[in-house]
């Protein structure tokens, strides 16, 4: 993993040096280079959402956080990656004090610069009591059935639709810290029938116990960046820089040795070919 400017300070100065130098060669057109530190792009994502995003105080900070690191510092960035609520990260990444946020879906922020390449692949599920039966099939399933749910997802144009029409009535959008857990005690507690959550970053979790997949969303959803529209020039560099980085680890294997240090394969990662990982 590649780290931000801070702990660069703890290696050794011969190291360090070198690392600078090689990284200053390949400065973005806009920074100037003229005695100046290494350009930092700031990135929010919520701790929960391991193995996506973690606890940036961690060893590892998610698959799709270390992509885009590790993807920018071979571009000449340096990371500095903190922990907000993802309906903070996207407010403070549209006003620019936050550079981008990862990983976040189109539909969520249509106004934000995104670069071509996705960091991730996420499949929306209903959770519900082992000891219940219904099955979703399609949003005219979801006649009677009250769940919950997070507050600054996009889960497609269907559920989006069922949910704009139905919240407060039979959808409660919640935010904050810590919500796999929250979600899995209001299901448990009985205030509601299901919870809709991401696939893999609920069944990684200590949250799924007890609670069943009833099926999932048809859509899967890309991830990216999501780069601040405040400053789009700006952001539009940091994107082809993420490109081309992007196109580097995955030629040298980068990609997979990130995503093998999670347990998870190429499908997880939309640019990938299914098995590229297995070569």
């Amino acid at each position: 993993m590649l780290f931000p400017m801070d702990a660069l300070f703890t290696t050794r100065v011969a190291a360090t040096l070198i690392w600078t130098l090689g990284a200053l060669a390949a400065l973005p057109a806009w920074s100037d280079a003229g005695g100046e530190e290494i350009p930092t792009v700031s990135v929010a994502a919520p701790a929960y959402w391991c193995p996506y995003a973690c606890d940036a105080a961690g060893p590892r900070w998610g698959f799709a956080v270390e992509i885009a690191l590790t993807a920018l510092g071979s571009s000449g960035y340096s990371v500095n990656y903190r922990n907000l609520p993802y309906d903070r990260a996207l407010v403070e990444a549209r006003v620019g004090r936050v550079d981008t946020t990862v990983p976040t879906f189109r539909d969520e922020a249509p106004d934000f610069v995104f670069p071509e390449h996705a960091v991730s692949s996420t499949e929306y599920c209903f959770y519900l009591p082992e000891n219940k039966s219904w099955r979703y099939a399609g949003p005219g399933s979801l006649h009677g059935i009250d769940f919950v749910a997070t507050s600054g997802y996009s889960y497609g144009k269907k559920i989006d639709a069922y949910i704009a029409t139905h919240r407060e009535e039979r959808v409660t959008l919640i935010q904050g810290e810590d919500i796999p857990e929250r979600l899995q005690k209001m299901v448990q507690m009985g205030r509601y029938d299901a919870l809709l959550e991401d696939r893999l970053l609920f069944e990684s979790s200590q949250s799924s116990d007890g609670l069943a997949n009833a099926g999932c969303l048809e859509e899967r959803h890309a991830g990216y960046l999501a780069l601040s529209p405040q400053n789009p020039d700006r952001s539009r560099t940091i994107a082809e820089a993420f490109d081309r980085g992007f196109e580097r680890i995955r030629s040298d294997g980068g990609i997979c040795r990130i995503l093998a240090e999670y347990g998870l394969g190429s499908h997880f990662v939309p640019s990938l070919e299914e098995d590229e990982c297995l070569r």
